[in-house]
């Protein structure tokens, strides 16, 4: 454990390594111990439960199985796949957790360093789409026409609901979770300050913020392809598949990030946008008005709902800021 000191007050760092990544815990108050120990058991639990990368994993015996027969698995698996089909519904199809097969095309075609033929990619789409996942009674799944899951586009946001739960349940009211990019805060900061949640520049290093929100509890997630990409005949392909064309995603949008105090919802959402493209993602935002989001473009634009407008501060004077609700995207 790490310990800081700021402003004549403890700062209490924790880490683990988990879902692929580093995770990062702050505590800014005392008698946080069993609130992490519980948090990195439930993350431990669940990455057990969900990762495609065990075998022995509930999902990937649903997977393995449950095209044939229903598959029981835990209540906390069957709520998250119960979300995921409500999002892959409500994004008309662009948050899809039944793009498994498609993933692993293309990291076979990554790995021969080659592109799959058109015919191969819909052939494969074919074998997609949440319509084939049945949800039945007694917390079974059954899952159509060979259709394999894969809950990486929506893990970390249901983690950070239940974590912020635990916290919840602890007395835990100032935190900040790290989730590999996922951001969950809790409460105020020490010093009863909101939080400065940065979204990384798309076109520097690390280290370099586009801009900061000004926040309280919520969670903050971004989906891009500046850090996790991979290359083909020499073409840089986005790691993010778009589910209705089968092909990584090739668009004007360099980032999306999405705020909202339901974590799985923005996690789900910021990839559903991400695939979208600009012009669809726009109109979606405008359409729903719920949906709290910034899109950064290629092209130096940052497009912001009005709300997160009054929270954001720019860093980058070359880009310049629309509000989503002043402009018209045809």
């Amino acid at each position: 454990m790490d310990t800081a000191l700021i402003s004549n007050e403890t700062k209490f760092i924790k880490s683990m390594f988990a879902l692929g990544t580093d995770i990062h815990f702050v505590f800014y108050q005392p008698n946080f111990e069993i609130a992490f120990d519980r948090a990195q058991s439930l993350i431990l639990d669940m990455e057990n439960k969900l990762s495609i990368f065990k075998p022995k994993s509930l999902i990937s015996k649903l997977n393995r199985y449950g095209s044939y027969i229903p598959i029981k698995i835990c209540p906390e698996v069957y709520e998250l796949i119960k979300k995921s089909v409500e999002y892959s519904l409500f994004s008309e199809g662009y948050f899809d957790i039944t793009v498994k097969r498609l993933i692993d095309l293309w990291k076979e075609a990554k790995q021969k360093s080659q592109m799959p033929s058109k015919e191969e990619v819909e052939l494969v789409l074919f074998y997609t789409g949440s319509e084939n996942v049945q949800l039945l009674s007694n917390y079974r799944v059954k899952l159509k026409n060979k259709v394999k899951l894969d809950f990486g586009a929506i893990a970390k946001g249901f983690l950070a609901d239940k974590i912020r739960k635990i916290f919840e349940d602890e007395g835990i009211n100032s935190a900040i979770v790290d989730l590999g990019g996922h951001i969950l805060t809790v409460g105020k900061k020490h010093d009863k300050s909101l939080w400065k949640v940065g979204i990384r520049h798309p076109f520097k290093t690390t280290q370099v913020i586009l801009g900061f929100l000004e926040l309280g509890s919520t969670s903050v997630v971004t989906s891009a392809s500046y850090e996790r990409y991979f290359t083909i005949d020499g073409k840089k392909l986005s790691h993010i598949i778009n589910p209705k064309t089968g092909f990584p995603v090739n668009d004007d949008i360099a980032s999306i990030t999405v705020v909202d105090t339901n974590s799985t919802f923005a996690d789900a959402m910021s990839t559903a946008l991400f695939a979208m493209g600009f012009k669809k993602a726009i109109n979606f935002i405008q359409d729903s008005k719920t949906i709290e989001a910034v899109v950064a473009t290629f092209f130096r634009e940052i497009y912001i709902t009005p709300r997160l407008a009054e929270k954001f501060t720019l860093c980058d004077s070359s880009f310049r800021v629309i509000k989503t609700n002043e402009v018209i995207v045809l």
